[in-house]
């Protein structure tokens, strides 16, 4: 059978308001053959320059009516974006009457009219503004060489912004109250050939897509028949979790004429499969679930995570950030008495814009109140992998986290809390009867003081239960003068119930025991390992030396000065290379 390459040349202009709608045919440029293979739904590339004038892109197919069907012809890609193209293509049949933009399932019925079919669905290598095509229903008379094109129908164009990153199984979907997939018959002999939507099924397109850049703006084409709609809605989804969604009602639709829309992706957070506007909003509805933040936030009040309430807020890498202005907003977060709080592989920072320096003294602002906090905690805290700043100017009392009676703190690997304005980084802070217990087992902890454990009560018959316990991590003081990594101080209370347990870390400071008022007991201290870099002995308490020797035992751990006092029985302390390392006998 002989095989013949045909050849068609064809110029287009399209004017989106009042300029002429048809295709002119331009059958003068030079023809060069291309061969093609089987078309994909869905990815041709014919779009509009910014002066409305019509394109081409290289790939771009129409099809082609022949004695055994259509055929598929494709653009010779020197004329890619120009308005005349020439297209080839190799086939044995006779052509026929017609041709057809895109190129897809089409067909004649046997009264000799042409079967369009809308495809559901279409694949999105890019989202970007240009980059696909709003795929326009068209066909026209072949005649000669070449062929005019006219609209059948138009076009919805539908800019979505703030799409954040996804993973490979995006859509946008897009569903009207009348029938625009499937097949659409058109009288292609009629002097304006038309397509006409109708109550039929079909009513759903699909646009499949990926995206990796949080914040992009993408831009969706979706074909349609000409008619009047009651209503359409266009929805953004990330596998199942809707990200985004709006309606449009008595949308009319007229041949040529594109219909434009714009919406964003308004959300902060993520639980399970929901989206929420703001982070309280999902701590509110959190219940043992995870949240996840999908971008920066910055909060204008403090976040309550209320009694009963136990979840992880997952930072996904992001920022949440907060500046206190009035006396409400003397923390970022809170934790209450009966809640529990996981935060993880993000950052949170806080700051006071003018902290009272003087406690309350005159010409003070009334704010932060007694304590402007990141984290003011009465529930259970775990942190893993986050990084946590206070950023107030010290003067005030200013703390990355403050612990309350019945509090519970864990900080874990990779987590960094450092209180960057000259404040304390982790405070203890107990007067009554619940007990506050604090376990660093990994990453760094920064500030004036590291740790301070504080008894806030003047009254001697309460021993508050306080519970310190290092096992990995670096506890950093930043004061020069007094240097104290942790630092234990009464305003009256009885330190009998202080309990501090160190297996393991780095302590770039001392730790001093027994500050304050009430001396007649000193706190337990146990240090079984770790390394300790003091300048003023590494550990010591402003109590009674006989006090401190009973209640301070050492098994373990490499010091700056000889520990041999304070030895657990049993244990010995030998001098290596400038540091006295504890060992067993």
């Amino acid at each position: 059978m002989k095989k013949m390459i045909y050849f068609m040349a064809v110029a287009m202009f399209l004017a989106l308001s009042c300029q002429k709608n048809e295709f002119q045919v331009d059958s003068s440029r030079p023809v060069r053959k291309l061969t093609v293979g089987i078309e994909n739904e869905g990815v041709s590339k014919v779009g509009f320059d910014e002066n409305n004038s019509f394109y081409w892109h290289a790939g771009d197919r129409i099809a082609v009516l022949t004695t055994a069907g259509f055929r598929a012809m494709t653009l010779d890609g020197q004329y890619a974006g120009q308005a005349s193209g020439v297209f080839t293509g190799e086939f044995t049949e006779d052509i026929g009457d017609y041709a057809v933009y895109p190129y897809g399932d089409h067909a004649m019925d046997e009264n000799g009219q042409l079967v369009y079919v809308l495809p559901s669905s279409y694949d999105y290598a890019s989202i970007a503004d240009g980059a696909n095509s709003y795929n326009p229903p068209m066909a026209g008379k072949i005649q000669g060489a070449g062929a005019a094109l006219t609209h059948l129908g138009s076009f919805f164009k539908i800019t979505v912004g703030n799409i954040p990153a996804g993973g490979d199984d995006m859509k946008f979907v897009f569903t009207a109250d009348k029938r625009i997939t499937g097949e659409f018959v058109v009288d292609l002999s009629a002097d304006s050939p038309v397509m006409e939507t109708d109550d039929g099924q079909g009513n759903t397109v699909t646009v499949n897509f990926s995206n990796s850049s949080a914040g992009s703006e993408g831009v969706f084409y979706i074909p349609s028949p000409v008619g009047t709609y009651g209503a359409i809605t266009a929805q953004v989804f990330d596998g199942d979790v809707l990200l985004a969604e709006k309606t449009w009602t008595d949308q009319t639709v007229s041949r040529r004429i594109p219909k434009r829309g714009s919406m964003d992706v308004d959300y902060v957070a993520v639980v399970n499969g929901a989206v929420y506007k703001t982070l309280q909003e999902a701590l509110d509805v959190a219940d043992s679930q995870t949240i996840t933040i999908v971008k920066d936030i910055a909060l204008d009040a403090p976040l309550v995570l209320s009694q009963g309430s136990s979840v992880t807020l997952d930072l996904g890498g992001n920022t949440l950030s907060g500046v206190a202005t009035s006396a409400s907003a003397s923390n970022l977060i809170a934790v209450k008495s009966g809640a529990q709080l996981t935060l993880s592989n993000g950052s949170v920072t806080f700051a006071a814009t003018t902290p009272d320096t003087q406690w309350g003294g005159e010409g003070q602002p009334p704010y932060p109140g007694y304590a402007n906090n990141t984290i003011s905690n009465s529930g259970i805290l775990i942190l893993e992998n986050v990084v946590l700043e206070n950023r107030t100017s010290k003067g005030g009392a200013s703390y990355v986290i403050d612990n309350y009676s019945g509090a519970k703190l864990t900080v874990g690997e990779g987590s960094v809390i450092t209180q960057s304005g000259g404040d304390i980084a982790i405070r203890m802070f107990n007067g009554g009867s619940g007990a506050v217990d604090v376990t660093i087992n990994g990453g760094t902890v920064t500030g004036h003081r590291a740790v301070w454990i504080q008894l806030a009560s003047n009254n001697a018959s309460v021993a508050p239960i306080m519970n310190l316990t290092v096992t990995g991590g670096t506890l950093t003081s930043t004061d020069t003068s007094y240097y104290q990594a942790v630092y234990s101080y009464s305003y009256g209370n009885d330190m009998k119930n202080v309990t501090i347990n160190v297996s393991g870390g780095t302590f770039n400071g001392d730790i001093a025991l027994t500050g304050g008022s009430n001396k007649t007991n000193i706190e337990t201290l146990t240090i079984s390992g770790g390394s300790f870099n003091g300048l003023w002995g590494d550990f010591y308490s402003y109590g009674a030396e006989e006090l401190a020797m009973q209640a301070i035992k050492v098994s373990g751990g490499s010091f700056t000065e000889d520990p041999t006092d304070y030895l657990a029985e049993g244990y010995q302390a030998i001098e290596s290379g400038g540091r006295w390392v504890v060992s067993p006998l």
